[in-house]
């Protein structure tokens, strides 16, 4: 889980800066066993709340865990001799960040006025 927590905060800092925060929470996602939702001091307000982290100073980016041993043995795998880990993220939640977006909804209204701009 350690080296888990550590890809992550280096991918942040590489996507959002070297000043990025996270945090991770327990949560549960199928196939994966610890698991947990990662997120992203909020890039708007620097943590201090503001209607873009819904005044939590935290943004949800992703969610993470660990490969559950039960999947690694449906693949051919050892769990005793491998184990894994296992993120993804949304392609909208870099947008928003590497641009600045303030609302996602923005993304999916369709308004060429708007995406023309990317």
């Amino acid at each position: 889980m350690a080296d888990l927590k550590g890809t992550l905060e280096l991918l942040m800092k590489r996507l959002y800066g070297e000043d990025t925060q996270i945090r991770l929470r327990p949560h549960h996602f199928p196939y994966t066993e610890h698991s947990a939702e990662v997120d992203l001091m909020c890039y708007n307000c620097g943590g201090e709340g503001c209607p873009m982290c819904k005044n939590e100073g935290w943004i949800e980016i992703l969610g993470a865990g660990m490969v559950h041993p039960k999947v690694l043995e449906g693949c051919g795998i050892d769990p005793e001799v491998y184990s894994g880990f296992a993120f993804g993220i949304g392609l909208e939640r870099i947008t928003m960040g590497n641009y600045e977006i303030k609302d996602m909804r923005l993304l999916y209204e369709n308004d060429m006025r708007f995406l023309e701009q990317f």
